[in-house]
């Protein structure tokens, strides 16, 4: 019980109200002599935890849409965070840097000035494009590559019915193409090197192969049989 012992008389009305607030609060809390204490109540354990603290985050977040891109081992981690970025749509393409606010003359693809240049046109749509993927399905020997969205694009490795050592390979060179697309493109805005798609396409190759050959668990191949991808 708690006993109020006032040094003047409550007369203001709003100040009672108060008071009657304060009383109703504490009419229910019991005071022991235990020592107080922080308990983290969504845990059963009372103890608070960043595993807890991520659970109680996510659990009203529907994550069953969620994509999770596949990562290709035998390739470097900047290729691999460059294509996962760019599936987010997280990497400055005209169109990424105009819906930043970002002044722009023109936001108009600069390898083909056809479309606007978003991630998908970029790598899919785009005349450069549609060119190397054409060179990489005759070199690899795989159906033509056709995909709407760069997910479709990097998923195109699972249809092919292939042996799992070229389904590795072809995973990594397209994710290698993507890479030399961007990289062309850029030296292309910024230092004014003219486009060429053979030599994307031969730099494909190049990469390919050291990395497959130096990082992979194939590393039998040889660069004939690399270049006309036989015994894969």
């Amino acid at each position: 019980m708690f006993q109020w012992n006032w040094k003047e008389f409550l007369i203001n009305p709003d100040l009672v109200a108060d008071v009657q607030q304060l009383q109703a609060m504490l009419e229910n809390t019991q005071v022991s002599e235990a020592e107080d204490r922080w308990v983290w109540l969504p845990d059963s354990s009372r103890e608070f935890s960043v595993k807890a603290a991520r659970l109680l985050i996510r659990a009203n977040v529907d994550i069953s849409d969620r994509y999770i891109m596949d990562w290709c081992n035998w390739i470097p981690a900047k290729v691999n965070i460059h294509l996962w970025r760019t599936e987010l749509g997280k990497i400055p393409t005209k169109v990424t840097l105009k819906n930043r606010n970002v002044l722009l003359d023109d936001p108009v693809c600069p390898l083909c000035g056809s479309e606007e240049e978003t991630v998908d046109h970029l790598f899919i749509g785009c005349h450069v494009a549609s060119v190397v993927w054409n060179g990489i399905s005759v070199w690899c020997k795989i159906p033509n590559i056709f995909a709407f969205t760069v997910r479709d694009l990097l998923g195109i490795f699972k249809e092919l019915t292939v042996s799992d050592r070229k389904k590795e390979a072809v995973q990594g060179i397209i994710m290698i193409a993507c890479w030399n697309i961007w990289r062309a493109r850029n030296n292309f805005v910024f230092a004014n090197k003219p486009v060429k798609i053979d030599k994307i396409i031969s730099e494909v190759k190049a990469l390919g192969h050291f990395w497959f050959s130096n990082r992979s668990k194939y590393k039998d191949i040889e660069w004939g049989d690399w270049c006309s991808f036989v015994n894969m």
